[in-house]
């Protein structure tokens, strides 16, 4: 037996996730988008909001194969530290490239948090945790984390006032104003801020805890065995997560304990369904565009946000308006050539941009072009 330090199904399921992020972010009008591929008004959960939990558990979930492969590689602790803050330094600045063409020409009251930002930090907290922690003990602290965070929400008054979930009144917004005044995305907080990272770390560590299993020494015996292992673990986390929202809200701009468990049980049944078909059953086919959006994962994903966002710009002149990209390309090119509905067209819009950046990601993997982010 053997310890695997590689699986293609992390690979598949991160560009999974990544082809996620990027349907739900550019659709061909933002006023025209099917309820389930748009973020919950506030509480409840969509298809928009496990994408970003998914990727945060699959970075945690890849950590225990980096790491043991770096390790194993003769290169000194001190060295990976360097690298995982000088990684973090990197995704902080892509963020805040970002936010700034975002607000352009606004850009004094520019957003501080971002996906990119608590992307950096989770990934520094949950690395030096994993590095120096088994995975019972990350368990436990996963555990600690969300009860600990659910405790902050509901217990700890603020404000003069009592404490509270209401979007217009929960700690973790009176926080972000706090610390970063108007430099967040709404005016009663940022669904990326500050306290949101305490329980994104866990969804993290959960993935960390599911990567280490799948990572031990195993047969071709317990290969087999491991995704039905992985399903029974997901369904029992989903089901925590359902019955704990009885009392706490699933929310992603909360990032509430009942979300973690939700999230992190579908993240794991997604995985355990990629672990049967790619490394268990040898099934690949299907999962090439994913596998390549795997290979530069954060690369594509800043890359289209930064087209996404340079496309929500009023740069275009036609017929004496002002027009953005997006608008012009779904009113002016689209609209009058289509009798779909707006939503379906919006949708066909956002999958062929998904589509333009697998070919982008099939480019890179092909010509192996890493571009280390």
């Amino acid at each position: 037996m053997t310890q695997r330090h590689h699986l293609a199904s992390l690979d598949a399921f991160r560009g999974i996730t990544v082809a996620g992020m990027i349907l739900v972010n550019n659709p061909g009008n933002w006023n025209s988008v099917f309820e389930g591929i748009s973020h919950a008004d506030w509480n409840g959960c969509t298809f928009a909001d496990v994408v970003f939990p998914f990727f945060i558990f699959i970075l945690g979930a890849a950590m225990p194969f980096a790491f043991a492969r770096r390790l194993e590689g003769d290169s000194a602790t001190r060295d990976l530290y360097a690298r995982i803050v000088r990684r973090a330094v990197y995704l902080i600045a892509l963020g805040l490239v970002l936010n700034f063409i975002s607000s352009m020409p606004m850009v004094a009251g520019m957003r501080i948090p971002g996906v990119l930002q608590r992307i950096a930090v989770v990934y520094v907290i949950a690395a030096i945790l994993v590095l120096h922690l088994g995975p019972m003990r990350r368990t436990v602290l996963l555990i600690v984390l969300v009860l600990g965070h659910w405790a902050l929400l509901t217990l700890v008054p603020f404000g003069g006032g009592p404490a509270g979930l209401a979007r217009a009144h929960n700690l973790s917004g009176f926080v972000d104003i706090a610390v970063f005044g108007r430099h967040i995305l709404n005016p009663w907080g940022d669904p990326e801020g500050l306290l949101g990272t305490i329980p994104a770390v866990a969804t993290a560590l959960m993935g960390s805890v599911v990567g280490e299993w799948l990572r031990r020494h195993q047969s071709e015996v317990a290969a087999a065995l491991r995704p039905g292992r992985l399903m029974a673990a997901g369904v029992a986390a989903a089901v925590a997560g359902i019955l704990w929202a009885r009392t706490l809200p699933l929310n992603k701009a909360l990032w509430t304990g009942s979300f973690v468990m939700w999230t992190g049980g579908l993240a794991t049944l997604s995985l355990a369904g990629c672990y049967l078909l790619l490394d268990v059953l040898d099934r690949r086919g299907w999962a090439a565009p994913f596998l390549w959006l795997g290979f530069n994962p954060l690369a594509v994903y800043f890359l289209s946000e930064l087209f996404g966002d340079l496309s929500d710009k009023p740069w275009l002149h036609v017929g004496g308006q002002t027009l953005t990209f997006r608008s012009w390309l779904f009113w002016d090119v689209l609209r009058p050539f289509t009798s779909i509905g707006d939503e379906w067209l919006s949708l066909l819009v956002a999958v062929a941009t998904v589509t333009i950046w697998i070919a982008v990601a099939r480019f890179l993997y092909v010509r192996k072009i890493r571009i280390q982010v």
